[in-house]
């Protein structure tokens, strides 16, 4: 993550793929929840957590 917070395009691209991997995994395709759900990835974002393992981990916990 860049110093100012704004992630670069290769972060896009992890990040995307933790939302839509997560949304696939329990079958969320409601706009509402899938932004509820991305709103998870990027405050873990902004904790620092930018590794889509990671990413997935912390989703799964329920963490945020």
């Amino acid at each position: 993550m860049s110093a100012c917070g704004v992630a670069d395009s290769a972060e896009l691209d992890i990040l995307t793929k933790a939302l839509n991997d997560y949304c696939a995994r329990h079958h969320i395709a409601d706009k509402d929840d899938r932004e509820r759900i991305a709103i998870r990835v990027m405050t873990l974002f902004s904790r620092g957590v930018s590794d889509l393992v990671q990413l997935s981990v912390e989703l799964e916990r329920g963490s945020v």
